[in-house]
């Protein structure tokens, strides 16, 4: 699997990267069909399969459930894992919450820190709200990052957008952006091209449209090649599906050499 840096100064990731959604949340999610979260044994194994795949790079929040706990006890310890997670957003009582303020941010990083397991974080990202571009230029909930950032806590900073012109805001001020690609959805191409021209890191989210997207083998060789992607983040608890992804994006890469 390929690796490549998330940002200017950031981690060395695999290309593919595993979401962690179902690690630790059922409700609320626009997955087309049901599912039960995976047993402590088959998330530990699921984790090491991706490992033996070549994958580096898993994705949580604070508001997918028991995720952050979980990863945390199973691969916090563990050097070959880069962890990337979020602040902003909670999950309670069936609904998302959201807080940017500086004192939420510093609380929610801290909590992060203990439930992963890990003194600093590789990456932490804002979990935007559908008002991005409002919090963007507000600048409060990124200085806050950029500040916990300064004084050894985050490895990255980040914010996961929804329009593009927060998006346009995070290649500016970011280290990365993590936004929507797939089939069904291409408005968040300005983006891509304005990190690329800055060299900035760009995490892929949905990816395959929650689970929507048909030819799953299709949509991510297609990815892999697109310029200016550092990594896509797929979201599965499925040991075969998380094989199969790897054998596409390790099929388009070779393709390309």
């Amino acid at each position: 699997m390929d690796v490549r840096q998330l940002g200017p100064d950031g981690p060395l990731v695999s290309l593919l990267a595993l979401g962690g959604t179902k690690f630790g949340r059922r409700e609320g999610v626009k997955y087309p069909s049901s599912f039960e979260l995976p047993s402590d044994n088959e998330l530990a194994d699921l984790l090491n399969l991706a490992k033996e795949l070549g994958i580096n790079l898993v994705d949580t929040a604070p508001a997918y459930g028991t995720s952050e706990s979980r990863i945390g006890a199973l691969i916090g310890a563990d050097d070959h894992w880069r962890i990337a997670t979020k602040v902003g957003e909670s999950f309670h009582d069936g609904k998302s919450r959201f807080d940017f303020s500086p004192h939420a941010i510093r609380d929610s990083v801290e909590r992060s820190r203990q439930r992963l397991r890990r003194d600093v974080l590789d990456v932490v990202v804002l979990h935007l709200s559908d008002n991005d571009e409002e919090i963007m230029r507000e600048g409060a909930a990124l200085a806050t990052l950029l500040e916990l950032r300064a004084n050894g806590v985050i490895n990255a900073v980040g914010a996961s957008t929804k329009t593009v012109p927060a998006g346009i805001i995070a290649t500016e001020y970011c280290d990365l952006v993590m936004i929507t690609l797939n089939e069904s959805d291409q408005s968040q191409r300005p983006v891509l091209e304005a990190a690329y021209a800055a060299g900035k890191g760009v995490l892929i989210k949905k990816p395959l449209d929650s689970g929507h997207h048909g030819d799953v083998g299709g949509a991510l060789t297609k990815l892999a090649g697109v310029r200016g992607i550092t990594s896509i983040v797929t979201g599965t608890i499925n040991a075969g599906h998380l094989a199969s992804n790897c054998a596409a994006v390790e099929q388009a890469l070779a393709s390309r050499r």
